[in-house]
């Protein structure tokens, strides 16, 4: 029998949130408030606005919906990618977030996350007409097999893209090293997302750290008996 496996897929789940209207018009206040008194923090952003990345500290109930959401986002991809192995305890999920408004002209450069084991977006406003271009403001993914790109197969999508439109309630979820981009905003549009990365401490790495301890206080104690 000849079978034609899929090998090193890469899991990347697109869930529409439903009934978000009134939640998303909350953190779209609150975010743009935000926006209007604190400094512009540098990350990826061209030309766009991101908070610092305390956002999930942020004292309001809608705040706590949105938690709620990746919490309930990342049980599922990695119950999912895990064959129904391993679904995670909220207890068991270390993350952070921040805010990102981005008007005409702004994107956000090549880059992946920080160490950590999931990473994602939600899309709390999106007003891209896309009159210049259907790709204004979409995130695209890159295929992480670099050698791809030297292969020539016509209709094959080996070395190309994956591109998510952002729309209103949607969060993306995808592994913390996958390269990604976000094209420029072509028209006199608003976008808001907040991104957000999610690291799990399962038991396995637990146990690996056992028996490790901070090299700073090692330090400070070995000072302590000279």
């Amino acid at each position: 029998m000849d079978i034609i496996k899929s090998a090193f897929a890469t899991p990347i789940l697109i869930k529409d949130w439903e009934s978000s209207q009134s939640i998303n018009s909350r953190l779209m206040q609150i975010i743009l408030e935000k926006e209007s008194t604190s400094p512009k923090v540098q990350r990826s952003n061209i030309g766009s606005w991101d908070s610092s990345k305390d956002l999930l500290e942020w004292p309001y109930e809608e705040v706590k919906v949105f938690k709620q959401r990746v919490i309930s986002s990342v049980q599922e991809i990695t119950k999912s990618v895990t064959k129904g192995r391993y679904e995670p305890r909220p207890n068991d999920m270390l993350a952070h977030a921040w805010a990102n408004v981005s008007r005409a002209e702004s994107y956000r450069k090549i880059h992946n996350h920080e160490s950590c084991t999931w990473s994602g977006v939600y899309y709390v406003k999106s007003d891209l007409v896309k009159e210049r271009s259907k790709g204004s403001g979409n995130i695209e993914f890159l295929d992480p097999r670099m050698l791809c790109i030297s292969t020539d197969l016509p209709g094959c999508n080996f070395g190309g893209l994956s591109k998510v439109v952002p729309r209103e309630g949607r969060m993306v979820l995808f592994p913390n090293w996958l390269y990604h981009y976000v094209n420029p905003v072509e028209d006199n549009s608003l976008r808001i997302c907040i991104a957000f990365n999610v690291k799990l401490e399962t038991q396995a790495s637990r146990r690996r750290l056992g028996g490790m301890r901070p090299l700073g206080l090692a330090e400070q104690r070995s000072q302590v008996q000279v």
